[in-house]
């Protein structure tokens, strides 16, 4: 603290001055006609001085109230008025004489009275401001908290908030700049002095709060204030932002949930429907059930293999899914309704997982697939029908042929047995000749006998015979044939002999090859029976024998050469695999991925339709086995068959 010394001219001063710079206060003297310095942060000055400069000295202490005691020097004989008219001006009055200690220790005492004076005053100065600042935010936070409120009604409530909250509540204005408007607190005026606070992660980039001052500059204060009011309000504008989105998408998704073609079902743990879409409660009939219909096991839905049987413990979608933890995708079951006898449903199946992490349930989509698989039986048939009309006049032909020559071995029987009884009628009359005096008889029946033409017919009359028998014995084998491979003993899987079955379509598709290729078979001996639905087999081999023939017949068209179809059946590892064989010109590269799709086909228009291989593939699909193969251009292509056995006997010579 400077402290000014202001003594009488002729006083002794001097010591008085000493003693306090001594004590560590700076001293500045000056003289009567001197002017009172404006950088003075105390005085000592003696009462006429104080007098003619009291305006000045009222002036600076205003000016720097922090710490400016003044001190008034007062002569001895100065009464109680003149103590008053000093204190005026002075914080405290002292009589002379005064020493430099007394006056120090006053000084210091004084000073830490107004220092304790000021921090007081700051302290609550700041908790004022503190306090306001808190209430403006909790205002804030509770208009942020209103949910389901317009977005104007936020803004203007942020916008109302902020003036109340500045230190010139008066001169101050708010305005929320969003949605392209402006939301203003009451009165708004804008002014020169203005504060703004981008918004642009809100999704607007030209969203901002600006607060406005009309006479000075803010505060630190009041701009932090403002700042922390715009970070809440950006945070709030984002939140409603997802918030936003995240109610479309849940819109979108419910949406999308209830107009799917397909059903969707949720299971919890226990296997209880808590969940399902109105396609899923269409398809399975759930108003027309019972309550125990929330169950997936419920008794009246009696689910169902494709093939009819019932289902093996742990074999349901929800079984296989709580079971493993992993999805079941597209598995056809059979299942029972209320109103109409059974559909199929394609069912797909996913785990839940809960916030523990284990299993919280299944959601499962299922699909009507009754229609799809009654016309892949429809279109199945119908192929199967038509191969066999493709077939039926090579079969005609080769079941003329044994009848052409049956029919001509009857009818040289016929002349032998003509030739016979003619024979026949001239013994008889060389006989009743004899009786009546002949005596040639021996010679003449010895010239019948020699004749050369009953010679013959007596001679081949028994190869007549053996050849139409056998004739006979190849129609039967053709006939069987086609008996067994048009008409299966029933419709359900059964142990099926690979082999009998090959020898089948091969001899029901002899009109195909058998201008085009050698055909060879390698069939191993006591194979096992496998399951399979014996139509269904016939008609993969059919396609794929027919396939084989067809490009072997578009590889050698024009040149009359033969090539070559292989078919071999042979035990590998719990499953029989059967490889059909050609010398045809194989699949080209980029038509090797679509082979097994629907009505893709490599053949000319009105040659292929496009659904043999695919026919193949579902086929194989829906009995659990499988069909690859390989190919290589100008060489071949060679199909794997493999079919699962399920602990069946070998067959029995």
């Amino acid at each position: 603290m400077s402290v000014i010394g202001l003594w009488r001219d002729g006083k002794a001063g001097g010591a008085l001055a000493a003693g306090l710079e001594a004590a560590g206060f700076s001293v500045r003297s000056v003289t009567n006609a001197a002017s009172l310095p404006g950088d003075c942060q105390g005085l000592v000055a003696d009462l006429a001085l104080l007098d003619r400069h009291g305006d000045t000295v009222r002036s600076l202490r205003a000016a720097d109230s922090d710490g400016f005691p003044v001190v008034a020097v007062l002569p001895d004989g100065g009464d109680e008025a003149t103590v008053v008219r000093a204190l005026t001006v002075a914080d405290e009055v002292v009589r002379e004489p005064v020493g430099s200690a007394e006056l120090a220790a006053r000084l210091r005492l004084l000073s830490a009275l107004r220092r304790c004076r000021v921090e007081a005053r700051e302290e609550k100065a700041v908790l004022a401001w503190k306090v306001k600042t808190l209430g403006c935010l909790a205002d804030v936070h509770a208009v942020i908290q209103r949910f389901d409120q317009p977005r104007e009604a936020l803004f203007r409530g942020i916008a109302a908030l902020i003036p109340p909250a500045m230190t010139r509540p008066l001169a101050a204005g708010a305005r929320v700049l969003a949605d392209g408007q402006a939301f203003a607190s009451p009165g708004f005026t804008p002014g020169p002095y203005r504060l703004s606070f981008p918004l642009a992660r809100s999704g607007q980039p030209d969203a901002a709060l600006e607060i406005h001052y009309a006479d000075a500059a803010f505060s630190p204060e009041e701009t932090a204030l403002a700042r922390v009011v715009a970070e809440r309000l950006e945070r709030t504008l984002m939140r409603l932002r997802s918030d936003e989105a995240l109610r479309r998408e849940r819109e979108y998704s419910a949406l999308l949930v209830d107009t799917l073609p397909g059903g969707v079902v949720r299971l919890d743990r226990k296997g209880a429907i808590v969940f399902c879409n109105p396609r899923a409660e269409a398809i399975l009939e759930l108003t027309a059930r019972g309550p125990g219909a929330l169950a997936y096991d419920a008794p009246d839905f009696a689910p169902e293999t494709l093939d009819g049987h019932i289902l093996p413990p742990g074999g349901h979608p929800f079984d296989r899914v709580m079971a493993t933890g992993k999805p079941v995708y597209d598995m056809v079951l059979s299942i029972a309704r209320p109103t109409a006898g059974r559909l199929f449903v394609s069912v797909s199946a996913a785990p839940l997982t809960g916030p523990d992490g284990g299993l919280d349930g299944v959601v499962a989509s299922v699909v009507d697939v009754t229609a799809q698989k009654d016309m892949e039986r429809q279109l199945a048939h119908a192929l199967k029908m038509e191969s066999l009309g493709q077939l039926a006049a090579g079969i005609a032909h080769e079941i003329n042929t044994p009848v052409q020559y049956i029919s001509g071995n009857l009818e040289f029987l016929a002349k032998a047995l003509s030739r016979l009884v003619e024979l026949l009628d001239a013994q008889s009359a060389l006989v009743l000749a004899s009786r009546a005096g002949a005596q040639d008889l021996p010679e003449r029946l010895a010239a019948m006998l020699a004749d050369e033409d009953l010679r013959f017919v007596l001679e081949e009359t028994p190869a007549a015979i053996r050849e139409s028998r056998e004739g006979l014995d190849r129609v039967a084998a053709i006939v069987g044939s086609m008996k067994r491979f048009a008409h299966p003993d029933m419709e359900g899987a059964r142990p099926l002999d690979v082999g009998e079955a090959i020898d089948d379509a091969l001899a029901v598709s002899r009109s195909a090859w058998k201008y085009v290729a050698d055909v060879e078979t390698d069939i191993e001996e006591g194979l096992p029976l496998v399951p399979f639905v014996p139509g269904e087999f016939n008609q993969v081999l059919l396609n794929i024998i027919v396939n084989a023939a067809q490009a072997l017949e578009e590889k050698s068209a024009g040149s009359g050469d033969k090539g070559s179809i292989r078919v071999s059946a042979a035990r590998h590892g719990d499953a029989v695999r059967i490889a059909i064989s050609d010398t045809g010109g194989g699949i080209p590269e980029t038509a090797r991925p679509r082979v097994f799709d629907p009505f893709f086909t490599t053949k000319p228009v009105g040659k292929g339709t496009g659904q043999g291989l695919a026919i193949v593939h579902a086929i194989m699909m829906r009995n659990k086995a499988s069909v690859d193969f390989i190919s290589r251009p100008g060489q071949g292509t060679t199909f794997f068959l493999t079919l699962p056995l399920t602990g069946t006997a070998p067959i029995q010579a």
